[in-house]
Order: C-alpha cells, then sequence, then structure tokens
C-alpha cells in the first residue's frame, strides 16, 4: 500500500471515529442522496422492491444517521415479508426520531406478521410513550395502534 492511500485511511477511519458519516468522507451532498431515495421510493411505489431495497440499502450506507432512509428500508422489506429484518431497520428508524410513530407502529405490524404479540403490543406501547399527542401525525398513528390492540385482542 503506498503513503497516500495509507493517509487516505488513516483520515477516513478518524473522521468515522468522530461521527462523520460515509457521506460526508465522500463528499456526496445531500441532493445526490435525495435524488437515490426518490429513485428508491418511484421503484417501491411501483413494486420493484429489490431495486428499491438495493437503493435504499445505499442510503443508510452512506448516511446511516437519517431516520427516513432506514424507514424507506424497512417499509421495502416489509414489503418483501422480510419482517425480522423490517424490525430492525424501523428500529434503527425510531431510534434516530424517536417522537416519528411510523416505525413503531409498521414493527408492531411485523412483530404481528410473525405471530409475536407479545412484541407487537410493546412496539405499540412505545409509540404510545414517545409519540406526540398534539399533531396530526401523532392523533392518526395512536388511531391506528389502538386499531391494532383490538385485532390482537387488547384493549386500547
Amino acid at each position: 500500500m503506498d503513503k497516500i492511500t495509507e493517509n487516505k485511511i488513516a483520515e477516513a477511519a478518524k473522521a468515522f471515529a468522530n461521527g462523520a458519516t460515509l457521506k460526508e468522507v465522500q463528499g456526496v451532498t445531500n441532493d445526490e442522496l435525495e435524488a437515490v431515495y426518490s429513485l428508491g421510493f418511484g421503484y417501491y411505489r411501483t413494486g420493484r422492491f429489490d431495486d428499491a431495497q438495493k437503493l435504499f440499502e445505499f442510503l443508510v450506507l452512506f448516511d446511516h444517521l437519517n431516520a427516513k432512509y432506514w424507514f424507506a428500508l424497512g417499509a421495502v422489506q416489509q414489503a418483501q415479508k422480510n419482517h425480522q429484518k423490517a424490525i430492525a431497520s424501523y428500529g434503527y428508524s425510531s431510534f434516530l426520531d424517536l417522537e416519528n410513530p411510523k416505525p413503531q407502529f409498521h414493527a408492531a405490524e411485523c412483530y404481528l406478521a410473525l405471530g409475536d404479540k407479545e412484541n407487537a403490543l410493546s412496539a405499540l406501547e412505545a409509540l404510545d410513550v414517545y409519540c406526540p399527542k398534539n399533531t396530526e401525525l401523532g392523533r392518526t398513528y395512536r388511531a391506528k395502534a389502538d386499531a391494532l390492540r383490538k385485532i390482537i385482542g387488547e384493549k386500547p
């Protein structure tokens, strides 16, 4: 390995150690990533799940701190009935944006699809704890959570 390559690797390692994303290290812009996201979302909407998944995996690799990209990856995994992976992706999304009820709700759906009512209810409980009550999104997803609880057989 030549000295230039060694220096680049050392600089990248230092940047990662200080919390940088691959996007930042490689100089990729948010606009470029959003263009990839738009393409992936188009694939998702038209049922081209394998193509969408590749793009969403690219996005979380380059910007692992973006909750929207993790959510999109979870959604395509859920659509492909890969519920375990979807739960993990939704978990990352939720961790990065705790007040967003969508990942918690869809993780509950995945747990339910796997027959795991206990963890489905736990995901819905997290939604109740962290989801804002005074927003339209919060009210919508609290109502969806109550409906899912009824399906599970629990009282809202």
